[in-house]
């Protein structure tokens, strides 16, 4: 464990309408690998999600979603009929959840006692992270497959009138091939829990990543490319996509003409795509934050809704506090490698991130009063150990992964081994102290 005092943070003064975080205990013992869950199950991990109330673990996990009781360290069930399995998203009723099914370009709904899938939701290409905000009660998939426009190419006239355009093309190639100019947009499909239905779309600049909700009417998306945090406003969104949705709606027969064909309303989108400036907004629902030098290619995003803090989680292992409500950046922190997920407990006052590079890691930074953030300890996990869940009950945090292996029977030498994972050896990691 690292000296607290070693570490000199950062500090900013918080806006008046933000609570000043409280001071939180350093914990008074460090954190270990308590357990090992051998859980199983074949194929690629993503996400996981915690709910504490029915003490219930949630991995996206292949094609399936494990459900791990986490008072026994056992299975519980398991969620099927899912192409590749990526986040999974509750609701506080304790009735559904929701997952992102990427291949199939759908969000499958299922009930939390039967783990039986009851419907699904078209979405946008590659759906990945999912947002269930609870003041508005929508769902926002952000898909993480970006949607590559070409803009419009000049016609035959423009082409002509453009002097020398015929002599450049004639002198490069007989057959010229253009060269699009390319501009990244990705789609985030907006869904209405309610009637199970999408809402609309909103294209946005850049290659979206891991998002995230203030739990106050408040969505926040990373977006990668551009180093970037994009703030929506929940409510603003609803009350947009809803009275376009009526605008578009078709009018009530007249019973005294005869019955028109029936007309499907066009899906509402909000192209929001060349919304890039910081500070920007659209609508009054959309603004843009800078993650600042120090942060590059920000992989995960935990969020402190009460005091408005973000917590971006870099590959270029650094951690950035921001302001979420001013875009200010607060502190930067370092982290271990081949970060892939951050997780906040707000009781405790403590961020993680599940670094998965190199022999695996676990850093746990303290939160304390106006803005003081502190590493207080990197605690060795295995490989590839890069998702977790906090459970903010108990304080314990979990991680996934599984053990690698070669098969020495294989022709050729050393140099031509190649690594795979062992056949049930998914494992879940318990920390705690």
């Amino acid at each position: 464990m690292k000296n607290l005092l070693a570490l000199s943070l950062l500090a900013c003064a918080a806006l008046p309408a933000q609570q000043i975080p409280a001071s939180t205990e350093l914990p008074g013992s460090p954190f270990v690998i308590k357990q090992t869950w051998i859980v199983g199950g074949i194929g690629p991990w993503d996400y996981l999600t915690m709910d504490p109330g029915t003490e219930r673990l949630y991995i996206a996990h292949g094609d399936a979603v494990q459900v791990v009781d986490v008072t026994t360290g056992t299975v519980a069930g398991q969620i099927v009929g899912l192409r590749e399995a990526h986040a999974i998203a509750l609701d506080d009723t304790g009735e559904f959840g929701y997952i992102s099914d990427g291949p199939a370009g759908q969000v499958k709904v299922f009930d939390r006692r039967s783990f039986a899938v009851v419907a699904s939701i078209p979405t946008g290409p590659n759906p990945r992270a999912l947002v269930l905000e609870p003041q508005s009660r929508l769902l926002f998939a952000i898909c993480a497959s970006p949607l590559a426009v070409t803009p419009p190419q000049p016609s035959a006239s423009q082409a002509k009138s453009s002097p020398g355009a015929t002599t450049r093309s004639s002198q490069q190639n007989s057959n010229p091939q253009p060269v699009p100019n390319l501009e990244i947009k990705t789609s985030i499909t907006v869904i209405d829990v309610q009637t199970r239905q999408p809402l609309g779309e909103i294209l946005m600049p850049g290659n979206l990543g891991f998002a995230q909700s203030d739990g106050n009417g408040q969505v926040f998306i990373l977006i990668v490319n551009r180093n970037q945090v994009a703030r929506l406003d929940a409510q603003a969104i609803a009350s947009l996509l809803h009275r376009r949705s009526d605008a578009a709606a078709p009018t009530q027969p007249n019973p005294s003409q005869p019955s028109p064909a029936i007309e499907t309303a066009p899906p509402i989108v909000l192209d929001w795509s060349h919304e890039s400036r910081p500070a920007q907004s659209s609508e009054n629902s959309l603004r843009f934050f800078a993650l600042g030098p120090d942060c590059l290619e920000a992989r995960s995003l935990a969020v402190d809704g009460k005091h408005l803090r973000l917590f971006a989680a870099c590959n270029n292992m650094k951690m950035t506090v921001l302001n979420g409500g001013t875009g200010e950046v607060v502190a930067s922190l370092p982290i271990g490698p081949g970060v892939e997920a951050i997780g906040y407990d707000p009781g405790r006052g403590l961020i993680y991130t599940a670094n998965g590079g190199a022999n695996g890691s676990l850093t746990i930074i303290h939160q304390d009063v106006t803005d003081t953030y502190a590493e207080i300890q990197n605690l060795p996990t295995r490989q590839r150990a890069r998702t977790l869940a906090v459970n903010q009950d108990t304080g314990q945090v979990y991680l996934v992964t599984d053990l690698l292996g070669v098969n020495v029977a294989q022709p050729g030498g050393i140099g031509t081994l190649k690594t795979a994972s062992v056949n049930g050896s998914f494992q879940v990691l318990v920390i705690g102290n």
